[in-house]
């Protein structure tokens, strides 16, 4: 089968699509004929060797972790699932036509989307899932800050919180105020024009998926006892006490329980996933670049199959 593999930490140069063999399933796991990888910032990072304290890796190392696919192998202890079944989630390593996932690990794609639609929502998804349901717990009325409310992450977040019917408010460029408000932002600060700190003000939390500044001036729009969350980096516990502010770091932990809520979502019509580019396998390269540099308007998902 064919596989993007890297054999060492580097630049997007290191990635090659190789000939490897196709794994061997146990008796509780499928095989699954991926169809579709989406590329996520923590694929480049975990390329780059950024994030190698957290992800052990041995190489060489297939990238990738979201996919969409269905099974074309059942193991014999495998229970209801078959071959032929559709599904979306979490692989080690979606840049490559097989994997194998246990019986715990599979999920179904929503019933009412592509595979390339079902490959972008796993890690974006679930990630702005657990933010706004778990950590901020958004209910009605309650006033959210997103930054980068229009990527991936932020799309989603913007639309669990208003299904929660809390009142949103975002930062993005420009060209996406008119798609943010489509979602159910109430407010959408063009951060390129102007400041947020100056357009809102009595937050009850804000959702960070920039860092950097931006993390900092988000202290002066919350309440006291305001709640901030980065996925970037954790906030400054210091600066935190001094202005009678929660915060936290946050990562995603893969949850299948959770991922097959998104996918009813999906199919109720509540979430709306968006792929902006569509690009072969062959061209993993090329997307890491684009993802990493900051030049892909929205999700770039690989064709695989």
């Amino acid at each position: 089968m064919k596989a993007v593999r890297i054999h060492s930490y580097g630049h997007a140069d290191q990635m090659k699509l190789e000939e490897t063999p196709r794994p061997a399933i146990r008796s509780d796991e499928a095989l699954v004929r991926i169809r579709a990888a989406g590329v996520n910032p923590v694929d480049w990072k975990i390329r780059e060797g950024y994030l190698k304290n957290i992800f052990r890796v041995s190489f060489p190392l297939t990238l990738g972790q979201d996919f969409a696919g269905d099974i074309v192998e059942a193991g014999r202890d495998l229970r209801d699932f078959k071959v032929g079944d559709r599904l979306f989630g979490f692989a080690s390593g979606s840049y490559a036509e097989y994997t194998t996932l246990s019986a715990k690990d599979l999920v179904r794609m929503p019933a009412t989307t592509d595979y390339m639609t079902a490959a972008s929502i796993p890690t974006a998804g679930l990630t702005a899932y657990q933010v706004i349901l778990d950590v901020v717990k958004a209910v009605k009325d309650l006033r959210i800050l997103i930054h980068g409310a229009a990527g991936g992450v932020g799309s989603f977040a913007v639309q669990l919180a208003r299904w929660k019917q809390a009142r949103i408010f975002a930062t993005a460029s420009g060209q996406d105020i008119a798609y943010l408000k489509s979602l159910g932002a109430e407010q959408v600060v063009d951060y390129r024009a102007e400041r947020f700190e100056q357009k809102v003000q009595e937050m009850d939390a804000v959702v960070d998926l920039i860092g950097g500044e931006t993390l900092v001036r988000s202290y002066q729009v919350l309440k006291p006892r305001g709640l901030i969350v980065s996925t970037v980096a954790a906030p400054n516990q210091t600066d935190l006490e001094k202005r009678q502010l929660r915060g936290q770091g946050f990562q995603m932990k893969r949850d299948p329980s959770q991922l097959a809520h998104l996918a009813a979502l999906v199919d109720q019509g509540i979430l709306k996933a968006k792929v902006s580019q569509v690009m072969p396998l062959s061209e993993a390269p090329q997307a890491h670049e684009l993802n990493e540099n900051g030049k892909s308007r929205g999700k770039i998902v690989l064709q695989v199959a």
